[in-house]
C-alpha cells in the first residue's frame, strides 16, 4: 500500500538525525477537593488555574481515548518518570545535549540552550524522554509548548522507537531553527524517504501540538484542530516513546539553520504540560 497524504503541502527531504550516538533520546488525575455548592445548589464554577500557557492540563478520558499519562511540571524538578540524555547528536557536530540544560521552573519544563566554552563555544541544549514509563504502539499525544526566537536552535517533539533502533521516527512538531513562523510534522518510515508537512503559526507563542496515531494512520493536530493526515503501511506499527528536545545545528546543513550573530545568549524551549492517551 502506498502512503497517502492529505493537506495543503508536501515535500520530501533527507533523514533528520535526532539521536545521541548510543543514547536514547529522546499520574493519576487530580481530583478537585469537595467545596461549597453554587448559588443554585449545583457545584460552583471550577476555579481558574493559572498555568504558564494559560491553558489547563487536560484531565480524564476523551471520546475514543483513555488517558494514561499526564505531567504539568508542577513539582520542584523533573520527576523520575523522565530521564535527560547527554552526548553528541548523531550527525550533528554543532550541538551537544547536557542534562544540566533541563529544569522545571514556574510550572514548566524548560530546556535551555546557551553557548559553553568547554564545548568550544557551541550552543549546548537538552532533551528528555519518558521511554521507561510509557512506550506503546498507537496513541494520542498532546504537548503544550512554545520556543524562544533564536536562529540555529531548533526544537523537536517526537516519538522515537522503544528499541532505540532508528528508523522509524515520528516528529509531532519540529522546526529548523529559523524564524519560528511554521512547524513541521515529519514521518521517517522504516523504508522510503521521509514525508514532511508544515503549518504556519507564531511558535514563540503557546500552542498545543498533537498526534493521533492509529493503525496505518497519523493525524497531526494544532490547538486541537487536524492539519495533516498520513495513511498507509509506512505508518509505524511498533512501540514508540515521547521525547522533547532542542538542538543546535552545524553550519552548512541543507535544512537547519546554525547559530549566528543574531542568536540570543539563551534560547529556551518551554513545555507547560503533556498528556498521553491509549485507544479506548
Amino acid at each position: 500500500m502506498a502512503l497517502v497524504v492529505t493537506g495543503a503541502w508536501l515535500a520530501l527531504g533527507p533523514p533528520l538525525a535526532h539521536l545521541d550516538s548510543g543514547i536514547e533520546r529522546h499520574e493519576p488525575h487530580r481530583v478537585p477537593a469537595p467545596g461549597p455548592t453554587g448559588p443554585t445548589g449545583g457545584p460552583p464554577p471550577a476555579p481558574a488555574t493559572v498555568t504558564p500557557s494559560g491553558a489547563r492540563l487536560p484531565q480524564g478520558d476523551l471520546p475514543g481515548w483513555r488517558q494514561i499519562f499526564t505531567d504539568d511540571f508542577s513539582g520542584p524538578g523533573l520527576d523520575d518518570r523522565w530521564f535527560a540524555y547527554q552526548g553528541q547528536p548523531d550527525g550533528d557536530p554543532g550541538g551537544y545535549f547536557d542534562p544540566a540544560h533541563v529544569s522545571v521552573t514556574s510550572g514548566a519544563l524548560v530546556i535551555g540552550g546557551w553557548p559553553e566554552s568547554r564545548r568550544g563555544g557551541r550552543y549546548v541544549t537538552g532533551g528528555v524522554s519518558n521511554r521507561h514509563v510509557v512506550s506503546r504502539t498507537h496513541g494520542r499525544f498532546d504537548i503544550r509548548f512554545r520556543m524562544d526566537r533564536g536562529t540555529g536552535i531548533a526544537y523537536a517533539l517526537l516519538l522515537w522507537p522503544a528499541s532505540n533502533d532508528y528508523p522509524p521516527e515520528i516528529d509531532i512538531a519540529e522546526d529548523n531553527g529559523r524564524d519560528r513562523s511554521r512547524t513541521y510534522g515529519v514521518l521517517h518510515p522504516v523504508q522510503g524517504q521521509p514525508v514532511e508537512r508544515n503549518v504556519p503559526g507564531d511558535f514563540t507563542r503557546w500552542h498545543t501540538a498533537g498526534l493521533e496515531w492509529t493503525p496505518d494512520r497519523l493525524v497531526f493536530t494544532l490547538d486541537g484542530q487536524p492539519w495533516a493526515t498520513l495513511s498507509g503501511d509506512q505508518v509505524p506499527d511498533e512501540p514508540m516513546a515521547l521525547a522533547l528536545q532542542s538542538q543546535a545545528w552545524y553550519c552548512g546543513h541543507t535544512w537547519e539553520a546554525c547559530p549566528d550573530e543574531t542568536t540570543p545568549p539563551r534560547v529556551d524551549l518551554q513545555v507547560d504540560w503533556v498528556a498521553i492517551y491509549e485507544p479506548a
